[in-house]
């Protein structure tokens, strides 16, 4: 991955779901995200390529940003 900072069209991508699966996902928790705001979403490249290296689950440890 050549970003450090990706939006949810690209984790979407790189998943192969849509969009609004990425979106499903951050409100139950279950891939590491960046909040912005109330609605704005952003996601580290490190942490979704480990979370894809992990079998798709948060490693113990690892929470989501909820600034």
């Amino acid at each position: 991955m050549s970003k450090t900072i990706l939006v949810a069209d690209e984790v979407a991508d790189l998943l192969r779901v849509d969009k609004q699966r990425i979106y499903e996902l951050v409100r139950t928790n279950q891939i590491p995200v960046i909040r912005l705001g109330e609605r704005q979403y952003r996601f580290s490249a490190q942490a979704i390529e480990d979370f894809l290296h992990g079998g798709g689950t948060l490693k113990e440890g690892v929470r989501n940003d909820s600034n």
